[in-house]
Parts: structure tokens; sequence; C-alpha cells
């Protein structure tokens, strides 16, 4: 999603960063399902676990160096029990004195009130001196282990109605973020920027 942001915002003449959860996608789907960070991927035991760190913490360097440079700072992330993951937590608060709009996936995605919610969470990690420009969500894709979990739900209680709506909810998830979705973030930023040029 952030490419399509980027390629979105191109015309703007904006020099910036955009930072892109640490966790790879197998460590975001694993941690979906309940593991603690990339180092416990399974199958990354030893000098494999190791250098999975190395190399984030080699993406994290890298990242900052970008954002120390740009003019604004997109982070985009993934919502993580209401909120963001640890890693992009810790990089909001390096954000000294940055002009930052946020962007995010959340699995449940018909609701603006509960995406403010989650923005105005993630908001708070940035330092006093930053300076929020805006934010936009859309539904996002969620790891089998959620699905799993609800079907689950469903097995020790075949008339569970919460959880037929919680995997009709993970089903319409698979689609996003659409077209539609980059589009709609992509005007939020462009509204954005055009707020802090006047």
């Amino acid at each position: 999603m952030a490419d399509a942001l980027q390629r979105e915002l191109s015309y703007a003449g904006v020099r910036f960063a955009t930072f892109i959860d640490l966790d790879d996608a197998d460590a975001e789907s694993a941690q979906s399902e309940g593991v603690k960070g990339a180092e416990n991927v399974e199958g990354a035991e030893g000098d494999e676990a190791v250098e999975n760190g190395q190399s984030a913490n080699a993406a994290a360097s890298t990242i900052a160096t970008q954002a120390s440079e740009a003019d604004v700072v997109f982070v985009g992330f993934w919502c993580d029990k209401g909120s963001c993951s640890p890693a992009v937590q810790y990089f909001l608060q390096g954000l000294v004195g940055k002009r930052v709009f946020l962007f995010g996936t959340c699995g449940f995605g018909e609701s603006d009130e509960y995406f403010a919610q989650i923005l105005e969470r993630v908001r708070a990690y940035l330092p006093v001196d930053a300076q929020y420009i805006g934010g936009a969500m859309c539904q996002g894709k969620m790891g089998m282990g959620v699905k799993r979990r609800y079907e689950g739900m469903l097995e020790k209680d075949p008339e569970n109605a919460q959880a037929r709506m919680l995997i009709d909810n993970w089903n319409k998830a698979q689609i996003h973020p659409s077209e539609d979705d980059v589009s709609r973030i992509a005007a939020a930023a462009k509204e954005a920027l055009e707020g802090i040029a006047e």
C-alpha cells in the first residue's frame, strides 16, 4: 500500500519517507497468530533469528535516516490490538519536529469512528513537537490464524452469530486494501499536504 500511495503523491514535489512496519509479511502473519516478534517466526532459530533481528535493525536505521531528511513523513501501519505494532510506536517516538501523516489498515473496516479512535491512539506516540497533519485508514487483510480462531469459536458453538459475523468480515477483508482504498487515502494525504502548503 505504501508504494501505491507514494505513486499517487509523487506529483506533490514533497520529499518524504514512507515507513513500512519493520515486521516483514511473514512476521506480520505470525504476529496475527499470536507469535511475539520476527525472531520467533517458525523456522528462525539461532543465527538465523539474530540475522533477522539485524536485518530489521538495518532497515530501521535506513528508514530513520530517510525520515530525518524528509519534509513530511508518511507512516504506514497495520492495526495491532487497536493501535500499531511496537516497532511503529518506537519509530513514531523518534519523529521529533517532523510533519507526519498516518495511514493504516485494520481488519474491521466499516466504521470511520473506529478508524478515528485507532488514529488517535497511534498519534499519541508522536513527540509533542511533531506536527500531525492528518491520517486515513481502510480495511485490510487478516492472517489465517485469525480465521482459524473464528472457526474454532463456531466449532464450539455452531449457532454463534458473532463468530459467523467475524468469519464473514474476515472473508470481506481479503480484497483490501483495494484501489479505491488507496485512492481515498491518497486524497486525504493530498488534502493534508495542501493544508500545510497554505
